[in-house]
């Protein structure tokens, strides 16, 4: 078993109904999001006159996990990541107000929704409860990964999943999101 599929089977074994899968599509890249805006006010310093901030080291330190842990589905989220980093510099530099806002809203509207996810749908607590660190750091690629599932792609690494979510006793009957083309 490769050693991504046995940190997506622990997230997984959270986000096994579709309805909560698909709201974690949304909600992982809205906190992630406005955690960017937050951290984009925090400059570091600056390399050849780009402003080096915390949101940018963040953004370096996890695409470098992320494409260690699977090439395909880290440049997807790399790309996707990237995208959500330079919109976020935009709206730290609209001002203290917009910044601290968009902020609020992003954590507010993204963690309330998978927390009503979990309970509504999946019928249980939500990973951080389990491992914060794992939730914070690795929910950006697994969501990822998760739409490659839906979309049939990364097959191999899906099956391996199923089968550690299997061996463990942690698949449920609402899996389909995850067994459907495994």
């Amino acid at each position: 078993m490769s050693h991504f599929a046995q940190k997506m089977a622990f997230y997984s074994a959270y986000h096994q109904e579709p309805t909560n899968i698909w709201i974690h599509v949304a909600g992982v890249p809205t906190i992630t999001f406005s955690a960017f805006v937050a951290l984009s006010t925090l400059p570091l310093g600056s390399v050849n006159g780009v402003m080096i901030t915390a949101a940018s080291v963040m953004y370096l330190l996890s695409t470098l996990y992320y494409l260690w842990l699977d090439r395909a589905i880290g440049a997807v989220a790399a790309v996707l990541y990237g995208v959500l980093l330079l919109a976020a510099n935009e709206v730290a530099g609209m001002g203290t107000a917009w910044t601290w806002g968009v902020f609020a809203a992003g954590q507010i509207v993204g963690w309330g929704t998978q927390i009503y996810g979990h309970l509504h749908f999946e019928k249980n607590r939500p990973a951080f409860y389990e491992n914060i660190s794992q939730s914070l750091i690795s929910a950006p690629i697994f969501v990822v990964a998760d739409v490659f599932f839906h979309l049939g792609l990364k097959r191999e690494l899906q099956r391996e999943v199923t089968q550690i979510l299997a061996d463990t006793g942690r698949l449920r009957e609402f899996s389909a999101a995850h067994a459907h083309s495994a």
